[in-house]
């Protein structure tokens, strides 16, 4: 439900294929969306029980090739736009972190994103990438996409940038992949949460 409606609004996004080969050009494609996303805390009992049925679900649709059938997440229940986090904070917070401003977006192998007049941003580093969408001045939904972190300088950022949007948005961290939670007003978990990133990324 939540990819249909992002779907909707890249369609106002302006095609450029117009792109200086030296700028920082982050990816994602449409199975990546949201699904290492950060939320409001509120969500903790709602994300527990859905992973454990997501689990469950996966154990009984498992076969050799793959799975038979397709767990359908359910929205949380406290959105992230309700929690009126504006855009502007968070590119205040993350650019005093070093990460780098995106212009463009390669979105789902065939388009290129437009950051400045669409309504999705993206800040980070070759390898690591928080994005988002907008709905008006407020972010609507925040996730990841993490394909290598390149320096110990890096992590530090990545986890200190990680560590503030935590403690002052109250959010947490959910990787629909693993089913794990992480919550990001803990250092440890942070730090935990982005070395098995580091690790799974780096085989």
């Amino acid at each position: 439900m939540k990819l249909f409606s992002f779907l909707k609004s890249i369609r106002k996004d302006k095609e450029n294929t117009s792109v200086d080969t030296d700028e920082y050009i982050p990816s994602f494609w449409d199975d990546d969306y949201c699904q290492i996303e950060i939320v409001p805390k509120e969500n903790k009992p709602f994300i527990l029980k859905q992973a454990s049925q997501i689990d469950d679900f996966s154990e009984t649709t498992r076969t050799e090739s793959g799975f038979t059938d397709i767990f359908v997440r359910g929205e949380m229940p406290t959105t992230t736009l309700s929690k009126k986090i504006r855009l502007d904070y968070l590119e205040k917070t993350l650019l005093s972190f070093k990460f780098e401003k995106a212009k463009h977006i390669y979105f789902d192998g065939r388009r290129i994103l437009d950051c400045d007049n669409g309504d999705t941003k993206a800040f980070g580093f070759l390898g690591f990438t928080i994005f988002c969408d907008i709905d008006g001045e407020f972010v609507k939904n925040i996730w990841l996409h993490v394909e290598l972190i390149a320096s110990t300088a890096q992590l530090d950022l990545i986890k200190n940038a990680l560590y503030t949007l935590g403690e002052e948005c109250e959010v947490v961290l959910i990787d629909w992949n693993t089913s794990k939670l992480f919550d990001l007003a803990n250092r440890t978990a942070v730090q935990k949460y982005l070395m098995q990133s580091f690790n799974s990324n780096s085989r």
